[in-house]
């Protein structure tokens, strides 16, 4: 399956008057381990089925809520399948009606069920990565076992000796960045940027504000040209580029995160502006990561993203500047906690 048409048609498929779009695009997926239905009238009666059996359930633990929802989304994309192989469903027939009446009742239940109980962080970034519709196939494709492969051996250059050197060496990547149009030109340019990334990660708290903006604004520039030709010429992105972008995203808000974390445990005096920013790298990837990006996620960064998160409460307490304690750090995580889980529940279902 196309990674570009599963991410067109999961977006798609969240939003009713491109019901029809969606019987379209579904034509052209296969699903192999999901449910079979030889018509629509199977695919609503199960659809009904799932509803009645979840009515009366009061509460589930994290696992057993992301089993649901997994589920359910299964059932989804079986459903959509029976109805575009049904050319006398559309947009106003009693099917795609008694469809979308039950899916919305479907999907109050399991919000209901999901806020039945206090979620934390941890919670919600568990069932982020473990109801990603794209895991099991983004997992077992040969491009992210070749991305994870490529990424394992960037791990291996060493970083460099310290920061005068390393802005040095990215300022002389973007100096002589090129243009990237191909793939081998966008893997030669990630090589050099990762090593620089990596390498200010070390020495984040060494880095001056406006030198980290001038890094971000034309690393934004060169990527910037390279989706702008992505649209004009959009054949020449096969997925492999597209998965080696999306764990490169992966890879740069989790490192990043990680080095506030360590950078807090080591009691690295702060200003103003660096607190606020580290707030924001803390909780970044729990806010940005779809679906997609979290099926893309190595075992290693979902451990990591699981731990930052358990410890999210005590590293946000370090960064408030005034006299506090724990409990209000408790507090914020837990209503950031709920506003993600809200969020997550709005998007996924």
């Amino acid at each position: 399956m196309s990674f570009k048409i599963k991410k067109i048609f999961y977006a798609r498929s969240r939003i009713l008057l491109n019901f029809a779009s969606v019987l379209v695009v579904f034509t052209f997926m296969s699903c192999d381990n999901h449910p079979h239905f030889n018509n629509s009238t199977e695919a609503i009666e199960a659809c009904h089925k799932f509803l009645l059996k979840y009515r009366d359930m009061k509460d589930a633990s994290t696992n057993d809520l992301a089993e649901n929802i997994s589920d359910w989304l299964e059932l989804q994309d079986s459903a959509y399948s029976a109805f575009s192989r049904d050319s006398s469903v559309t947009l106003h027939s009693p099917i795609a009606l008694a469809y979308f009446t039950t899916a919305d009742s479907v999907r109050i239940e399991l919000k209901r069920i999901a806020m039945a109980r206090p979620r934390t962080l941890k919670d919600v970034m568990y069932l982020k990565i473990y109801t990603a519709k794209e895991r099991e196939k983004v997992r077992e494709s040969a491009e992210w076992k070749a991305t994870v492969k490529f990424y394992k051996e960037l791990d291996k250059r060493n970083c460099y000796p310290n920061l005068p050197v390393t802005l040095s060496a990215y300022n002389e990547l973007f100096r002589n960045a090129k243009d990237i149009k191909k793939g081998k030109q966008l893997r030669d340019f990630i090589v050099e940027e990762d090593r620089c990334f990596r390498s200010v990660m070390r020495y984040l708290s060494a880095v001056p504000q406006d030198r980290l903006k001038d890094l971000t604004a034309k690393t934004s520039v060169v990527f910037d040209k390279f989706y702008n030709a992505v649209g004009i010429q959009h054949r020449q992105v096969d997925e492999q580029t597209m998965i080696l972008l999306i764990m490169r995203f992966n890879r740069r808000i989790i490192e990043n995160a990680e080095a506030c974390r360590a950078d807090i445990n080591n009691n690295f005096k702060l200003d103003e502006a660096q607190r606020a920013n580290y707030r924001w790298m803390l909780i970044q990837p729990y806010l940005t990561l779809d679906s997609f990006s979290s099926a893309a996620l190595t075992d290693k960064q979902i451990d990591s993203l699981l731990d930052i998160a358990e410890d999210l409460p005590g590293l946000l307490n370090a960064l408030d500047d005034k006299e506090t304690n724990n409990n209000k750090a408790q507090e914020v995580t837990k209503v950031l906690g709920n506003y993600f889980l809200n969020s997550y529940i709005q998007s996924i279902l």
